[in-house]
């Protein structure tokens, strides 16, 4: 029986690729840069915020790590200053989480998302859930799919507990690496940021397509 369910951030429990992309954009017009599609930025995230500016930039930007640096400080400006812009749960969300609390299954959130906005944006949209824990990046530290990340999460949420008794939920391929360093069964979801095809050629054995779906890998 699962007893703890770290979910990653963007892109499986929050729809924030408006928010991301809007405010990356705004960076690329004070630069005067061609900006992208929305829709776009979904290839782009994943791997901490530094690599979502150098993906955007073009490959001339890109290759100057100052220029990523001061355009990654930018970027952070008009995103943290409009941190729930264009972001909302995903249909059925709400219901699955309330129905893990009601089970007394533990929740957290382990992110690559900078950690205040991480801290900010759970609550923010799910105040009805007691969340044991949620963890971002901190400044400086690693990303996943690094193990430290889950690992602040489990010890702030449940010391002690078994590996086995912890489920992991997330959306990308780095979400399999993050769960396999830290040695957690996971699933992914198709509702996020990548498509089921390439979930399954990145490896992922497990995937749900609804969030009620989750309910089954509890056991």
């Amino acid at each position: 029986m699962k007893k703890l369910v770290i979910f990653d951030l963007d892109g499986t429990v929050l729809n924030t690729i408006g928010g991301i992309g809007s405010a990356c954009n705004e960076m690329l017009e004070y630069y005067g840069l061609p900006k992208w599609a929305l829709s776009d930025y979904e290839k782009f995230v994943g791997d901490g915020s530094r690599m979502l500016i150098k993906r955007a930039l073009p490959a001339e930007k890109a290759a100057d790590e100052a220029f990523v640096d001061t355009a990654r400080d930018i970027y952070l400006g008009y995103y943290r200053a409009n941190l729930a812009r264009e972001t909302h749960p995903y249909n059925g969300m709400p219901q699955l989480l309330e129905e893990l609390q009601k089970r007394g299954v533990t929740l957290a959130v382990a992110s690559n998302k900078f950690d205040d906005g991480a801290k900010f944006l759970i609550p923010h949209f799910y105040p009805q859930i007691r969340w044991a824990a949620v963890e971002g990046q901190k400044p400086g530290g690693p990303l996943k799919p690094e193990p430290g990340i889950i690992d602040d999460a489990i010890a702030h949420s449940a010391p002690g507990i078994s590996r086995s008794e912890i489920l992991y939920v997330g959306d990308c391929e780095i979400d399999i690496k993050s769960a396999e360093r830290a040695g957690l069964e996971y699933v992914l979801v198709t509702w996020g940021f990548r498509r089921r095809a390439a979930l399954e050629v990145a490896g992922a054995k497990q995937l749900v397509d609804t969030p009620a779906e989750l309910l089954n890998y509890l056991k």
